[in-house]
């Protein structure tokens, strides 16, 4: 895990993100801070980091019924 602090070019990936995608404005934070520095796993619950692209996406629920 590492801290990012949010940039301007972070909060404007972010806000096309959310114009992009259903994902609601924190949400856009956090996809666009880990897009920024080539998350390489994004873990969460939450389906809709899926319809980011390039994101690579870890959904913890399945991962543990699996």
């Amino acid at each position: 895990m590492q801290l990012i602090p949010i940039s301007q070019s972070i909060l404007r990936q972010a806000a096309n993100l959310w114009a992009t995608t259903n994902l609601k404005t924190p949400d856009a934070i956090h996809a666009a801070t880990a897009l920024s520095v080539s998350c390489n796993q994004f873990i969460t619950n939450d389906q809709g980091f899926r319809n980011v692209p390039a994101l690579l996406v870890v959904i913890l629920s399945e991962i543990l019924a699996s």
